[in-house]
């Protein structure tokens, strides 16, 4: 009993107190700002789903930072990463009866769970399932990753995923799993000929996956690069977030006091509390208020990263890596949409944007980092690989 607590408090001692203070300051910024972005709404409700969705993901980081990844990994690895699969053939299940009807042209990335009447996204959870089971993978290759038996099993376990993400039509998640799969392999000593071949194949390719995409979702990458293609359709949700970020200046307009953030029309600033709260956070807050935002996660993806660097086994780095990914590509894509330089692909900003799986599943892949780090020093002597 006594050996059982003091292994209990040495993983509390374990715990990245800074990672932690950095992820509830997100939070708390996020719950602020939906708050005012939602205030058209003269309801309450969103705040209270997401600040419900950050106590259910903070507590699921509590509990994952205290087991032991590998012991829990050795033997559920491969059962994680079908239940992921599982996860996402959910929502494919639910769109039957719209496809019958012949709607084959909507996202179908989404359920609703029944007794809570409350639409959850299979693939948030999915990216989490797919960082810790690849991850695993990746480490009882070894050093093996480039022999064409490994790359086939490497190839054959992401695409499985990737493909089931595309068709559900969500491509924002499927380029996240594409980052997230490209650089936990790089990780992994991925050779830079496969890297290369990669992308020479996705030259090629790249004309026809742009002529299988609907008119839609082509419109919304090329206005990502620049929104006065379609000012009044496409674009103009680009144009109004950075005009909101114009409006706030260096120091913002005040908390509640947004002319755009709180336009009683939802046509107005579409999808302010969503993928463009960075205009939420520049209008009222300012160029400060954003910047605020960049150093808070930037001293999560660097505590992350240190977390790696000290992990007790190689395949412990590549999922806190996998981690890493998915925090700076969202970051970056959902900021550079938002400003109209990159693709608008329907990402949220980490820890910001309203959306309870999101929330969810962000406070779960902090949870698995932290267990990385509170059993780093199992064996103390040598970092050990599987």
């Amino acid at each position: 009993m006594k050996r059982r607590e003091n292994s209990f408090l040495s993983s509390l001692r374990g715990l990245d107190f800074i990672l932690i203070a950095a992820v509830l300051l997100l939070t708390v910024y996020g719950l602020v700002c939906v708050s005012t972005a939602t205030a058209y709404h003269n309801t309450n409700r969103n705040v209270i789903v997401q600040l419900f969705a950050a106590v259910l993901g903070i507590t699921a980081m509590i509990v994952i930072s205290l087991i032991d990844y590998d012991a829990l990994l050795q033997k559920t690895w491969l059962i994680i990463f079908f239940a992921g699969l599982a996860l996402l053939f959910l929502p494919l299940i639910q769109s039957i009866p719209q496809m019958i009807r012949g709607n084959f042209g909507s996202n179908r990335n989404w359920i609703t769970l029944p007794l809570l009447n409350v639409d959850f996204q299979p693939s948030e959870i999915v990216k989490l399932t797919f960082i810790v089971s690849f991850g695993y993978l990746l480490g009882k290759l070894k050093d093996d990753t480039n022999n064409i038996k490994s790359v086939g099993m490497i190839l054959l376990f992401a695409g499985s995923t990737i493909g089931f993400v595309l068709l559900e039509k969500d491509l924002g998640a499927a380029v996240v799993f594409v980052i997230i799969f490209i650089s936990m392999w790089f990780a992994a000593k991925m050779s830079l000929w496969y890297l290369l071949g990669g992308a020479v194949l996705g030259g090629i390719a790249a004309p026809f996956l742009w002529s299988s995409l609907d008119n839609y979702q082509k419109m919304r990458i090329l206005v990502g690069f620049d929104p006065y293609l379609d000012p009044s359709n496409y674009g103009y949700q680009v144009l109004q977030t950075i005009r909101a970020m114009q409006n706030g200046g260096v120091t913002g307009m005040g908390y509640g006091k947004g002319t755009l953030t709180h336009a009683t029309l939802k046509s107005v600033f579409p999808a302010r509390e969503t993928d463009m709260i960075l205009g939420v956070i520049g209008e009222e807050f300012g160029f400060i208020g954003i910047m605020i935002y960049v150093i808070l996660i930037s001293v999560v993806i660097f505590r992350v990263l240190r977390t790696a660097q000290s992990a007790r086994h190689e395949y412990g780095g590549y999922i806190c890596i996998g981690v890493a990914a998915l925090l700076i590509f969202q970051t970056v894509e959902n900021i550079g949409m938002c400003l109209g330089t990159l693709p608008v692909i329907g990402l949220t900003l980490p820890f910001m944007s309203y959306g309870g799986s999101s929330m969810v599943s962000l406070y779960m892949c902090i949870g698995v980092v932290m267990s990385v780090r509170t059993h780093r020093q199992k064996y103390y002597f040598e970092r050990e690989s599987i």
